[in-house]
């Protein structure tokens, strides 16, 4: 399985050659998917589900939603049976779901065009039929996610 890390951005950083660099209202994230890049302070990943190839510009979604070990399993499989429909958004160019090697938080990156385009996502039909199990009894259960799950956001630097 692919791996992926993300490192928050500082002057010390030394980074890869060939990534993403993200500036967001809470800093700035470099996003590099392989194997040959190690960093102690990178948070660290398998590429669980990947669709679109990543481009060098855009607005990044990255919800984070921490799993606990006991429901990583139905989690992953909800992800496995999605129906896929934000790729056929207008303005999807990507989406990764990233399972976490260090920690227990998933994080579940799409990059659009730009930010009015995931706005726009976030009001259609799709979205709803993509959410529509939320909180029901189809649902995942609530037990499963030991915190609340959390979004950050970032325009890419090409």
């Amino acid at each position: 399985m692919k791996k992926a890390l993300t490192i928050e951005i500082s002057e010390d950083s030394t980074l890869p050659n060939h990534g993403l660099t993200m500036e967001g209202d809470s800093g700035s994230l470099f996003f590099f998917e392989g194997e040959s890049y190690e960093d102690l302070s990178a948070k660290r990943y398998e590429i669980f589900s990947e669709t679109g190839e990543l481009p060098s510009n855009g607005y990044v979604v990255m919800n984070n939603i921490p799993v606990s070990a006991e429901g990583r399993e139905t989690f992953e499989e909800r992800f496995k049976n999605r129906a896929g429909l934000v790729e056929t958004e207008p303005g999807f160019k990507a989406i990764r779901i990233l399972r976490p090697l260090d920690d227990d938080t998933y994080v579940v990156m799409t990059i659009w065009e730009n930010e009015e385009s995931f706005t726009n996502w976030q009001t259609s039909q799709s979205y709803q039929n993509a959410h529509k199990k939320r909180g029901t009894a189809e649902g995942l259960a609530t037990t499963i996610f030991p915190r609340p799950s959390f979004v950050t956001t970032y325009h890419l630097k090409g």
